[in-house]
């Protein structure tokens, strides 16, 4: 790996520290803007997330084999400007008072478009500027970034919505993606030409999914992260419609107790690898998710009234701090064990099934809300939360020490659990 990389990876951090508090923004005002601006259903709010997340479902293929095509630079920096440039079509709409529902799910539509090569380039990118000796401390410190947007993302999403109104806040969004662009665009080293693949499109797909699902840590890692994904989004879909209007909270104390909620997050990004480090790596990934799944189940027993908040808050904070603490190890693992020619295909396949199942997750949350109540639909949703770490806990990687026990030996085989329990990960 050539010198310079630490700039580099500044640049790219500081970008997406950035998308990331824009991100929070849009979490929030997003369906807030459907809630107060345009009155949405909970079926509407269903149809909303399912949009947003169907082109991992209809185009992360297709994407996973182009990003490894492609320049993966040129891919972040044209895909952060599209959603710029989609998300600040709503704020103008708004100001023009042609908001409609039809054009706030298109946007979330061609939005979620960008953002699905976004994520597939941004997770294939990285092991190209940073040495695999030092991905975990990157991703920790990408993920740190992600705690400190969950904590002041919310709370600056709330307090615009009731200063600005909904649709206004998500200039921010727009705007950190600007950011984002033009972080990437610093980036000095330049990636190696990649050669064309000869195989066939529907074989080159395939390797993606061979990979993913022969290797026995990331089947674990992804059939975890998928059942989590479809049972937090039925969560997601109707939580803000749940806090206004069963609870009786004003957008700006729901984005402050998430905030405050998050410190959890950066909490388990700053300690997760020197957990790790002393008690071993699937140990802290099975532990992290347990509490992680458990947390939740305090926002269904939340009533109006004074304790609401603060039961928000705690269930956030113990959430945060177990996903977050589990997600630092899941990505590395899966930098880690993939090879560079196949990070493109093989993150498209995994997110293809880990994301891809989240429109599933909002028409289920949109549907269980409408036919049972917000209340009831939530206690499903942290329900099945429960039964997520089990695909951890029944797998190998439940023994694992060290993240260098999964690399290939000098034969190309991974390492048995458990050994080189010394090593530094």
């Amino acid at each position: 790996m050539v010198k310079g990389w630490r700039r580099d990876f500044r640049f790219v951090w500081a970008g997406e520290t950035a998308s990331l508090i824009g991100t929070q923004v849009y979490q929030l005002a997003m369906p807030l803007t459907a809630v107060l601006t345009l009155d949405a259903t909970p079926g509407q709010l269903g149809l909303l997330g399912a949009l947003t997340f169907a082109p991992y479902l209809v185009l992360g293929l297709p994407a996973g084999l182009l990003v490894d095509r492609w320049q993966r630079r040129g891919v972040l920096i044209l895909s952060s400007l599209g959603q710029a440039v989609s998300i600040g079509v709503i704020p103008v709409l708004a100001a023009l008072d042609r908001l409609t529902f039809g054009w706030l799910l298109a946007m979330a539509c061609v939005a979620g478009t960008a953002r699905v090569f976004f994520t597939i380039a941004y997770r294939s990118y990285l092991p190209a500027i940073v040495p695999p000796e030092h991905l975990t401390g990157a991703n920790s410190r990408l993920t740190a970034s992600e705690s400190v947007a969950e904590i002041g993302g919310p709370g600056l999403g709330g307090a615009l919505v009731q200063v600005v109104g909904a649709p206004f806040a998500l200039v921010v969004d727009a705007v950190s993606y600007l950011a984002s662009a033009l972080g990437v665009g610093a980036v000095r080293r330049r990636e190696k030409p990649v050669p064309a693949d000869p195989a066939p499109l529907r074989s080159q797909v395939g390797q993606g999914f061979r990979f993913t699902f022969s290797n026995p840590y990331l089947r674990a890692t992804l059939g975890e992260a998928a059942s989590y994904n479809i049972c937090w989004q039925i969560v997601l879909t109707i939580l803000a419609l749940f806090a206004v209007r069963e609870l009786d909270m004003s957008p700006g104390t729901l984005g402050l107790m998430m905030s405050i909620g998050a410190v959890g997050a950066l909490l388990g990004a700053a300690f997760t690898d020197r957990l790790a480090r002393r008690v071993g790596l699937g140990s802290t990934l099975v532990v992290a998710a347990v509490i992680g799944d458990l947390a939740p189940l305090l926002l269904p027993a939340a009533y109006r009234g004074a304790w609401a908040a603060p039961l928000f808050a705690i269930a956030f904070f113990i959430q945060g701090f177990g996903i977050t603490a589990c997600n630092v190890h899941t990505m590395t693992i899966r930098q880690a064990v993939t090879p560079e020619h196949l990070l493109g295909r093989t993150n498209a396949a995994y997110l293809f099934v880990a994301l891809g199942v989240k429109p599933v997750g909002s028409l289920l949350g949109g549907w269980l809300g409408s036919q049972f109540g917000l209340r009831a639909a939530l206690l499903i949703g942290t329900l099945g939360l429960l039964s997520t770490s089990l695909f951890l806990v029944l797998s190998p990687l439940r023994t694992v020490r060290t993240l260098q026990s999964l690399l290939p030996d000098k034969s190309g085989q991974p390492g048995e659990p458990g050994e080189r329990a010394s090593a530094r990960t």
